[in-house]
């Protein structure tokens, strides 16, 4: 008798733990549920990744050529080293310039002459004291000798030369300076290097318009637009900027050039021209 009791007692314990198991089983299923649907319905947001590369404007590369024939002289800069606009970098030395200096003093003195002649004739001309024969010869001669004189004034201005100074000037030595500031990145001659009017030099790099163009694949292009921000990690900085410019050609790698400007300037001087960099778009 007592162990049927026992045996009702424990059935009824046993259905009991059930029933709490299969409610705790069900509270814990539809709370999953809900989550799922919670996550379902919340906004996905998600950074556009890309990779870039550190660049400059093409104006701000300026290569240096020699224009004349000669040798470098005093050459006085190194790769990496910061000029100033105007600042002379080398000196081309050659015997050509003596030549050419004085073909310029005799043009000029010709050209003189012959504008003084040219004016005086005219006020004879005006007043029918000289033929048309006459003035017309003395009028040829004037415009041949100042075609022949700003021609050479020309060309030494190509050069280099400040025409003025080239007059007077004793030394057979062209100076050459950079026509920007900024850093020295390549120098292709040494001191006694012969040079011809298409050597190239140097060339100098200007980083006041540094910026990052970035490749962005061309499915999340529409996603894109001007100003938007974007950051990369440089080494422990953290660089922010936005987007300046989106091109409107996709490229052969099925990706769409971003040119993108940083929001510190104290940031460009910690990149170099060249340098590969991962970026994220926010969105």
């Amino acid at each position: 008798m007592k162990n049927r009791i026992y045996i009702a007692l424990t059935c009824t314990i046993l259905m009991a733990c059930g029933d709490k198991i299969e409610e705790n089983t069900a509270e814990e299923t539809q709370k999953n549920v809900e989550t799922e649907q919670a996550k379902e319905s919340a906004p996905i947001t998600q950074n556009i990744e890309c990779f870039g590369v550190i660049d400059v404007p093409p104006f701000s590369v300026l290569e240096i050529f020699a224009k004349t024939n000669g040798y470098i002289t005093d050459l006085s800069v190194l790769e990496g080293q910061h000029v100033k606009k105007g600042e002379v970098i080398a000196e081309i030395e050659s015997p050509e310039f003596a030549h050419l200096q004085k073909e310029y003093k005799t043009a000029k003195a010709n050209y003189d002459w012959q504008k003084l002649n040219f004016e005086r004739n005219q006020k004879l001309y005006d007043s029918k004291t000289i033929s048309d024969k006459d003035f017309q010869f003395i009028e040829k001669e004037y415009l041949v000798a100042k075609s022949t004189f700003m021609g050479l004034k020309e060309e030494i201005r190509a050069i280099g030369f400040d025409d003025e100074q080239f007059l007077s000037a004793t030394s057979s030595r062209l100076s050459i300076r950079s026509k920007t500031h900024g850093t020295v990145v390549k120098i292709n001659v040494k001191n006694g290097t012969k040079v011809t009017p298409d050597t190239h030099l140097f060339t100098v790099l200007d980083k006041s318009h540094l910026h990052v163009e970035m490749k962005v694949s061309a499915s999340n292009i529409s996603k894109i637009a001007l100003d938007q921000p974007f950051f990369m990690i440089n080494s422990n900085d953290t660089i922010k900027g936005t987007v300046h410019l989106i091109n409107d050609m996709i490229e052969s790698d099925n990706t769409v050039k971003v040119h993108g400007h940083f929001s510190n300037p104290a940031d460009e001087e910690k990149l170099i021209v060249g340098q590969k960099v991962f970026v994220q778009l926010l969105p």
